[in-house]
């Protein structure tokens, strides 16, 4: 879940009498109030969650040591967990991180030193392809990029055209001959078989400073994948695959017979032979494929020999639900890059516990995955699915704000998507709080296959001491639940569908409903706001007794 808002509800428990009496106030991010579960103290409480995250490593802070870089797809999020040392090496959420980024990054992001200066370089997508930013920061000047490429080209046999790569895809942009300049395996457009565009930066100029693509082999490891599933053909006996390499880029270009819906390349040379692995995801899939090349020797069009489809298969495979994209890079500091993944799949697949951490217990150069979690760094952060809503609310009377953080939607398996409500109490005192989790399915909404998106409000609307609940709905309409309690506690009585006004007519914004109680005529009765998909604002006033609401 991105927790958007969290800036806002983290400084919001000091304003409440601020908003009471309309004085001017200021936000400034803060990150020291403690976020518990059971008694555990979460590192990054307010860490924003994650959906559909990409990973990549670099220095962000110059200070010598591997921070990592998060690009959330489902929003083109960008945040950086900077690495520390105190307490024991861990990472910390560094604050409004985006604003060191270029604004236009989006679909996917990763992070390569593409001219060996010490310094990763980010390539995003560009109109058809991609776009490479140039990292010219330092010390004294902190985080700086330069537009590099607006669009990378390649030679192919007919035309130097753009590199083409799919918004949906993630190619693996690495070094594959070793020559020490980056080059690109991507799918085809057609989106059978991999594509090999060879950097000739080495070969031209002797230093790798330059992205200069040539077409070098239309069907990088001789397979190709099924137009009907994510079977792979292993020596494919089909156009191009029996062409082998193009040593010179002349000829026509050909069309594939297959459609292209989505992959992610991780290449990697995971048996130590010399010559680059790989690891496909692909949209509508769960799981990742293994392929591993029979070749020794760089740029000898050397095959795929085998394949397995249940990779990391010595340990607990990947199952991810959609579209799974792989990342490999250090991420528990012991200096041997480990695996992590997540889904490529926007608003199709998990929105929490969603990021599997795989620990390389081998070696770098001959990684042996094993699985530990699902949950890598949002086992430390609120995170309820995607689109959180945080409201306060003394669900037990004490006289302290507690926290429900209700959703969108969370992703399930089975059920598909469901809404629900997360509360956490404030277990701390007026000036220090501290919210500890209780409940992921406040108000059983989940059970009861509520409505997504449902949006709560609090106001005692009876005058009996405690506060009433209105949920908004993504239809538009409004729930009503009376608390019913006796001090110890909110007892909320059975709900009112299709809440309605004083004329009897039921209460809609037609889609979307974000309600919001709020004595805006300042007569001592809470009147109701409801926001709108339109981004209008609807006005009810209640024309009732403090006990009896009449909106």
């Amino acid at each position: 879940m991105l927790l958007k808002a969290a800036s806002f509800f983290i400084c919001a428990i000091s304003l409440t009498c601020s908003f009471r009496s309309f004085s001017q106030f200021s936000f400034e991010y803060s990150n020291t109030i403690p976020v518990k579960i059971g008694t555990d103290t979460l590192q990054n409480g307010w860490g924003g969650g994650l959906n559909y995250a990409q990973f990549s490593d670099f220095d962000y802070d110059f200070d010598g040591d591997a921070d990592l870089f998060v690009f959330d797809r489902s929003s083109d999020n960008i945040r950086v967990f900077t690495q520390e040392d105190a307490g024991g090496k861990h990472y910390e959420l560094a604050n409004n991180a985006k604003v060191h980024f270029p604004p236009d990054l989006k679909y996917r992001t990763t992070l390569v030193d593409y001219d060996a200066d010490g310094r990763k370089d980010i390539f995003t997508y560009g109109i058809g392809g991609l776009k490479v930013y140039r990292n010219t920061g330092d010390l004294a000047n902190g985080l700086q990029w330069e537009l590099y490429l607006e669009s990378v080209y390649t030679q192919l046999p007919s035309s130097y055209t753009t590199l083409y790569v799919s918004s949906s895809d993630i190619p693996a942009i690495v070094d594959v001959d070793g020559d020490g300049d980056t080059d690109v395996l991507s799918f085809h457009i057609g989106g059978s078989h991999v594509n090999y565009h060879q950097n000739q930066s080495m070969e031209l100029y002797g230093i790798p400073d330059s992205l200069i693509f040539v077409l070098k082999n239309e069907c990088w490891g001789k397979f190709g994948e099924s137009a009907q599933n994510n079977s792979v053909v292993l020596n494919d006996p089909s156009y191009p695959c029996v062409g082998g390499e193009i040593s010179n880029p002349e000829g026509s270009e050909n069309m594939h017979r297959s459609v292209h819906v989505g992959s992610t390349l991780l290449a990697l040379d995971y048996d130590n032979s010399g010559v680059m692995d790989l690891v496909l995801g692909d949209g509508s899939y769960n799981n990742l494929c293994l392929l591993l090349n029979s070749g020794s020797t760089v740029n000898a069009d050397s095959p795929m020999i085998s394949v397995d489809y249940a990779f990391p298969s010595n340990t607990t495979p990947v199952d991810l639900n959609s579209f799974p994209a792989s990342f490999y890079l250090d991420v528990d500091f012991d200096g041997i890059r480990d695996l992590l993944v997540c889904p490529n799949a926007v608003n199709v697949s998990l929105n929490e516990r969603s990021v599997y951490f795989y620990k390389n217990v081998g070696s770098d150069v001959l990684p042996t995955f094993v699985y530990v979690t699902d949950n890598f760094l949002q086992a430390q952060m609120i995170d309820h699915g995607a689109g959180s809503i945080p409201v306060f609310f003394d669900y037990n009377e004490d006289g302290l704000e507690d926290l429900v953080v209700a959703n969108y939607y969370r992703y399930k398996p089975v059920s598909d998507k469901e809404s629900t409500i997360a509360l956490y109490l404030n277990t701390g005192t007026l000036s220090d709080p501290v919210f500890t989790f209780v409940d992921d399915d406040f108000l059983n909404l989940a059970a009861q296959g509520f409505s997504l998106r449902s949006v709560p409000t609090f106001g005692d609307l009876d005058n009996d001491g405690d506060d009433d609940l209105f949920l908004g709905r993504m239809d538009g309409t409004l729930v009503y639940y009376e608390n019913t309690s006796v001090g110890s506690g909110a007892v909320f009585s059975t709900p009112v569908s299709n809440y309605t006004d004083n004329n009897s007519v039921v209460i809609s914004t037609s889609a979307y409903c974000h309600p919001q109680l709020f004595d805006l005529n300042n007569d001592g009765l809470l009147d109701l706001i409801l926001g709108k998909k339109n981004g209008n604002v609807a006005y009810y006033r209640n024309t009732g007794t403090l006990t009896v609401p009449n909106f």
